[in-house]
C-alpha cells in the first residue's frame, strides 16, 4: 500500500537533485548525512501516507479498477489502514522538524514537510475529483524532491552565493521533464480505469473529453517533453552528452510508449514513461559525470568549482 517503488524513486530523485547541484559528490558528501537520512525518511512516510490514504478513500472505485489490492481483497482493514496513514504523516512531519533542529535549517525542511503533507490531503480529498487538475497535480507531487534540493541547500563559494538561476538551471531540466512526463502516465492512467471510473461515477479527463483526445494529449505532452532536450545544452547548464544519452534513450522509449496507446495498451504506455522518466534522469547524472557543468556565480562568469554547502 505504500508503493515501495515510488519511495524508491523518490529517494533517487533527491539524492540525484543534490549530485546534479554539486553538493553530493561520489564518495564525500557535502550534505549532512542525518539531513539525508532524514529528507529520505520523510518521503518515505509522506508516500506511504498519501497512498494509503488514497487507497482508504477509493475503496469502493479500487473494488471495480484493483480488486487486488489490500483493502478491496480484505488482506488488511479499512481500520488499520487509517491508523497508518496518520501515524505517517506525523512521522513525516517529524522528520522535517528533526531535520531543521539537527541541520540548523530550521524553517526550510520543517515548513516543506508539512506543505507535502496538507498538500497530500488537498489531492486525496478534492483535487483528484478534479479533471486533468488531478493528473498535474501527481506530476507536480513527483517534482517535490526535485523542489527540496532547490530551497533546501545555500551554496558558497568563497563566500560568494551561487546565483538561484544557476542552482534552477542544474534542475529544471529534470522537474520539467518529470512533471510533463507524469502527466502523461496520469492521463493512460486514467484511461486505463476508464470502465472502472465510470461504473464508480468518477469523472476523469478521458471521459469528459473522450478517449481519442486524451490519448492526443498525453502523446503531445510526451513529444513536447521530447523536442525540449537540446534546451538545457542550448543554455549551457548540461553539455552535448546529455542530448546524446537522452536522444539515444528517450527517442525509442516515448516512440514505443505512443504506439502502445495508440494500441490501446494503457498499461504498457505507463511503464514506458515511466521508464523513460528513469532514462531522462541517467541522462542528466552521465553528462554530469562525463563533462561537469559550468556554476554560474553572481558575477555571471562561468566557473567550473566544487561547492561547499552551508545552511
Amino acid at each position: 500500500m505504500t508503493r515501495p517503488v515510488n519511495i524508491v524513486i523518490a529517494v533517487v530523485t533527491l539524492f540525484i537533485g543534490y549530485f546534479l547541484q554539486g553538493v553530493l559528490a561520489l564518495g564525500a558528501s557535502d550534505v549532512p548525512v542525518c539531513s539525508l537520512v532524514l529528507q529520505a525518511l520523510g518521503f518515505a512516510f509522506a508516500i506511504g501516507f498519501g497512498n494509503i490514504q488514497n487507497d482508504v478513500l477509493d475503496f469502493e472505485s479500487d473494488k471495480l479498477n484493483r480488486p487486488e489490492r489490500p483493502l478491496p481483497s480484505g488482506r488488511i482493514s479499512v481500520g488499520a489502514a487509517k491508523t497508518a496513514w496518520i501515524v505517517m504523516a506525523i512521522l513525516t512531519v517529524a522528520c522535517g522538524l528533526a531535520d531543521g533542529i539537527l541541520s540548523g535549517a530550521y524553517a526550510t525542511p520543517s515548513l516543506f514537510f508539512a506543505a507535502l503533507v496538507l498538500l497530500l490531503i488537498a489531492y486525496n480529498k478534492k483535487l483528484k475529483h478534479i479533471p486533468l487538475l488531478k493528473n498535474m497535480t501527481v506530476a507536480f507531487l513527483c517534482t517535490t524532491p526535485l523542489i527540496l534540493n532547490l530551497l533546501y541547500t545555500v551554496v558558497v563559494i568563497d563566500k560568494t552565493t551561487i546565483a538561484f538561476s544557476a542552482r534552477l538551471g542544474s534542475l529544471y531540466p529534470a522537474m520539467l521533464f518529470a512533471f510533463l512526463l507524469t502527466t502523461a502516465r496520469e492521463i493512460y492512467k486514467d484511461l486505463e480505469d476508464e470502465s472502472g471510473d465510470l461504473m464508480a461515477g468518477i469523472m476523469t479527463f478521458p471521459l469528459i473529453a473522450g478517449a481519442p483526445t486524451a490519448r492526443r494529449l498525453a502523446g503531445a505532452l510526451a513529444i513536447f517533453c521530447w523536442v525540449l532536450l537540446p534546451l538545457p545544452v542550448m543554455q549551457g547548464y548540461f553539455s552535448k552528452w546529455f542530448l546524446i544519452v537522452a536522444a539515444a534513450t528517450l527517442t525509442p522509449t516515448l516512440g514505443a510508449a505512443i504506439i502502445s496507446a495508440h494500441q490501446k495498451n494503457y498499461h504498457r504506455a505507463q511503464g514506458l514513461i515511466k521508464v523513460a522518466m528513469f532514462l531522462g534522469l541517467i541522462a542528466l547524472v552521465v553528462s554530469t559525470i562525463v563533462d561537469p557543468h559550468y556554476i554560474c556565480i553572481f558575477t555571471a562568469t562561468y566557473t567550473q568549482v566544487k561547492p561547499t554547502l552551508i545552511y
